[in-house]
């Protein structure tokens, strides 16, 4: 998206508005709320969504289906790699109906065609609350685990082995529970025990060390659930804490990692939902209910390029590669859950 790195005076008119061509969208189904996609994959060729009961991917500039793919027997998908390593991705899956979970599975799936890559069995013991504080990406598995001992751990495991890479302690004795956000980077959303403690993010380096603590700003409540980061530069959503600023629009905001200092925040006007992604050192955000893609200068947040995006998504995810851009959400009569983009 180099190409299109605008001027300063091509955004100062509002009615300057140019849409990205969307190549296809799926039909408008409502689903049920396990029929929510847990994210997706996208490459040159295939755009991959997972679902708890399948995978399955399309052709990526006609919608045609490619492959699916299923867990075995009475198992469902809980967690997809939030990338792709060499064309392969990474799905956690178990039997979620038993009460005492020993094992979890983990597929690795060819994106192009479907294919099994590896498959193997996960000690759950040593991953937490699967649904919560764990994630996977990098080629690790971060989890967060023991917040009932004295002393709470961050650890992150070989995908491919389940061979532990690091573990961090959390030494802090006010931290009371994590969720997990990111792999790599590792980034998690520390919880306080205190009454007048805000939540803290915590990102850590590729060998589990130079832990860094991420104030949250005044006026906010909390962090969203997705991260990006371009270089040095964290980018997270910010809810206000107002609801008169809600209204006025999610914030995303931005900080130095290497220093944990605050960078700058941005906002579009009416937007309840901003989703950063890391792409081609640009941070590219959706919002505007789905309906407008942003590219951010990650340094400054400076506007650099907009398209709009013909449709809305409820709760958006975004997948990227080249000029392609893919838009997942959650499943509502008004929304489809998938399209897709070429971005010029």
């Amino acid at each position: 998206m180099y190409e299109d790195k605008a001027p300063e005076s091509a955004w100062k008119h509002s009615w300057w508005r140019r849409s990205a061509h969307r190549l296809w969208r799926t039909t408008r189904e409502t689903g049920d709320q396990g029929e929510e996609p847990l994210g997706l994959w996208l490459t040159d060729d295939t755009v991959v969504i997972a679902r708890f009961d399948r995978v399955q991917a399309y052709r990526v500039t006609t919608g045609a289906p490619q492959w699916t793919w299923r867990p075995p027997g009475r198992q469902v998908v809980v967690l997809m790699s939030a990338d792709t390593e060499d064309g392969v991705g990474v799905v956690l899956h178990y039997d979620d109906g038993q009460r005492d979970v020993k094992h979890v599975g983990l597929t690795s799936l060819a994106v192009a065609t479907g294919e099994v890559v590896r498959h193997r069995e996960q000690d759950a013991d040593l991953l937490g609350q699967l649904r919560s504080e764990v994630a996977i990406g990098g080629g690790l598995i971060a989890t967060a685990r023991e917040f009932w001992t004295e002393r709470p751990v961050v650890c992150a495991l070989d995908v491919g082995t389940g061979k532990v890479r690091w573990k961090h302690e959390l030494t802090d004795p006010r931290v009371e529970g994590a969720t997990v956000l990111s792999a790599r980077p590792f980034v998690a959303s520390l919880k306080m025990r205190g009454a007048r403690d805000r939540p803290r993010l915590f990102v850590l380096g590729d060998d589990g060390t130079k832990g860094v603590g991420l104030a949250l700003p005044d006026g906010y409540t909390r962090f969203g659930s997705r991260v990006a980061m371009v270089g040095d530069v964290l980018a997270v959503q910010l809810e206000p804490a107002e609801e008169a600023e809600r209204d006025k629009g999610v914030r995303l905001g931005a900080y130095s990692v290497s220093s944990g200092r605050f960078l700058w925040k941005w906002y579009d006007k009416g937007g309840y939902w901003v989703t950063p992604l890391a792409h081609r050192g640009w941070l590219l955000v959706v919002h505007r209910s789905g309906g407008r893609l942003s590219v951010l200068d990650p340094a400054t947040g400076r506007l650099v390029a907009r398209r709009t995006l013909r449709g809305g998504a409820y709760d958006p995810f975004l997948g990227a590669s080249g000029d392609l851009i893919a838009v997942g959400c959650r499943p509502t009569e008004l929304n489809r859950r998938l399209r897709v983009f070429r971005w010029r």
